[in-house]
């Protein structure tokens, strides 16, 4: 047909994946989740409508200010 695959989700074993599907994951592998990011490598950032973001807020703080101080852990 000339339709061609694509690479689509990935399936991991992890939640209902790990529970219905785990006769398909080699159990030697270890796994790690491709949708995971890493909470260090800040791209973008959403501010709630109260000044919310990352743990501080823009209205009492210098945004400066809390993104040197953001700690993910």
């Amino acid at each position: 047909m000339g339709i061609a695959a694509s690479k689509g989700n990935t399936v991991f074993p992890s939640g209902n994946a790990l529970k219905y599907l785990s006769a398909y994951f080699d159990r030697e592998r270890t796994y790690t989740s491709p949708y995971a990011e890493d909470p260090t490598d800040i791209r973008a950032l959403c501010v709630s409508p109260d000044g919310g973001v990352l743990g501080g807020n823009i209205c009492r703080a210098d945004i400066l200010d809390i993104l040197n101080g953001y700690n993910p852990a």
